[in-house]
């Protein structure tokens, strides 16, 4: 891994980082200049993310291939999210001189928040920006809401369910490695103490009175007596008695603008207009009303204006909280690696996989999916207990569906050079050269990529030579 980070600190793209460092020192005074032109900004519309740009286009740096390359990023990020299913853990390599942005698009029910935590080394990184997006059903993307600036946590709940896209991307010029955990939570505390979801009886919807009416609400049962509690911090509104529920307790939840009603009751502990915290006992299970014939139960119901009864399963059902295990393989975030065997891949962004060489090295199109060979060099990403995010050396992100890494510690092969044979900075044709040897001299092989090899000319120095075959 050491060998091939030293071939490429003369590369094109690095003297480009150094340049552009050099203008952000120069023409901001070094990072910490960038945040006070953010504080100066004032503009509260702007989401952390939109503020940062800003920032650097009045330090004249808009264009700038850096800066450009960093755009593109969170662009593409967007477009091809990776579908997860929470809980999910994933540890993440933020290299500071490729610019690179990470997206995962989750389905969130309505009664429901997304909450991502960011767990970050080097721990006094404050530059990282975590952004959600609501994918619409045409693919298009709406911006919905950001974790604060310098915040590694975010949770947001949508007024509605639907499909969210959620961003992580660091500033310029930080390499930063992160473990990111997503969860799904319940919004709403369960009504009744010491009971769960595996009490509930009556679900929203059921008909009742031989189908003449539904169901609003859920039904908990639990013993006589058993302390019913409020949901959430709310106002109590309304403490009555009625033909149909009994007596009743009804909250106003001015957070989301719900009403929310507790039937069937025992005995009432609170009166209207008491404020109460989630928790607070509000009456006693009971059976009272026109529930007088069937067990003691808490009948639940979730009411919005304009809407009428919402269905509170989801409000008050904890998704599951353990979060996996990070894979062994995450030892290699970060790091230059080889693949151990081939590995079909999916492209994870718009930029192409160059590939072209032997029939032995020819990637197997089929859509978006490559079929990478043995030995190939790359950049792990990103691992997560299905996939790994890798960088290949032309610079195109890519997804594995799990693959054999090993070090870059042993040849794999020797090569003999041609006459005026150069070793290149990158495995492209284009790319600067920076040392040209005398034939005939064998040279180890640490990987490929395509029909390039990566050797070592001479004690290091690493790059790239072109060798069909």
């Amino acid at each position: 891994m050491t060998r091939f980070c030293r071939s490429h600190r003369e590369t094109s793209r690095e003297h480009a980082v150094k340049c552009v460092f050099s203008g952000l020192s120069i023409i901001l005074g070094g990072c910490s200049q960038i945040e006070t032109v953010l504080d100066e900004i004032g503009e509260p519309t702007l989401s952390p993310h939109e503020a940062y740009v800003v920032s650097l286009e009045r330090a004249g740096l808009q264009g700038t291939p850096l800066v450009t390359q960093w755009r593109e990023a969170a662009v593409a990020a967007v477009r091809h999210p990776l579908s997860i299913d929470p809980p999910f853990r994933e540890a993440v390599f933020y290299p500071g001189d490729d610019p690179t942005a990470t997206a995962y698009i989750v389905s969130i029910k309505r009664g429901q928040s997304l909450q991502a935590i960011l767990d970050m080394q080097p721990t006094d990184t404050t530059g990282i920006f975590l952004d959600v997006f609501q994918r619409s059903t045409d693919g298009s993307l709406t911006y919905v809401a950001s974790a604060g600036r310098g915040s590694r946590h975010i949770e947001f709940e949508p007024r509605r369910g639907g499909t969210f896209v959620l961003r992580v991307q660091p500033e310029l010029l930080r390499s930063v490695r992160v473990t990111l955990s997503v969860l799904r939570a319940a919004t709403l505390a369960f009504p009744v103490q010491g009971r769960h979801m595996h009490d509930i009886g009556g679900r929203f919807g059921a008909p009742r009175e031989g189908g003449r009416r539904s169901h609003d609400g859920i039904d908990v049962f639990a013993p006589r007596g058993t302390p019913v509690v409020a949901s959430t911090d709310a106002r109590v509104s309304r403490v009555r008695e009625t033909k149909m529920g009994g007596r009743v307790v009804w909250l106003r939840d001015e957070k989301r603008r719900h009403s929310l009603y507790y039937a069937h009751l025992d005995r009432q502990f609170v009166e209207s207009g008491q404020m109460v915290r989630v928790g607070d006992t509000l009456g006693l299970v009971g059976n009272t009303g026109n529930a007088r014939r069937t067990p003691p139960h808490l009948h639940f119901g979730i009411y919005a204006r304009g809407e009428g009864p919402l269905d509170p399963f989801a409000f008050v059902d904890p998704p599951p909280k353990r979060l996996p295990q990070v894979p062994v393989d995450s030892m290699w975030l970060g790091s230059w690696v080889r693949l151990g065997t081939d590995a079909r891949v999916e492209i994870a962004d718009n930029k192409v996989v160059k590939l072209e060489s032997t029939d032995q090295d020819r990637p197997d199109r089929s859509a978006d999916i490559a079929l990478i060979p043995r030995h190939t060099i790359v950049r792990v990403i990103s691992v997560n207990r299905h996939n790994l995010q890798v960088l290949l050396p032309d610079g195109g992100l890519v997804s594995l569906k799990r693959a054999s890494l090993e070090s870059i510690e042993a040849p794999i092969d020797h090569v003999v050079l041609k006459s005026g044979q150069s070793i290149l900075s990158r495995p492209d044709p284009e790319a600067a050269e920076t040392l040209e040897l005398e034939s005939g001299k064998s040279v180890p092989v640490w990987g490929r990529y395509g029909s390039y090899r990566l050797v070592s000319p001479m004690p290091g120095i690493d790059g790239w030579v072109s060798t069909p075959g």
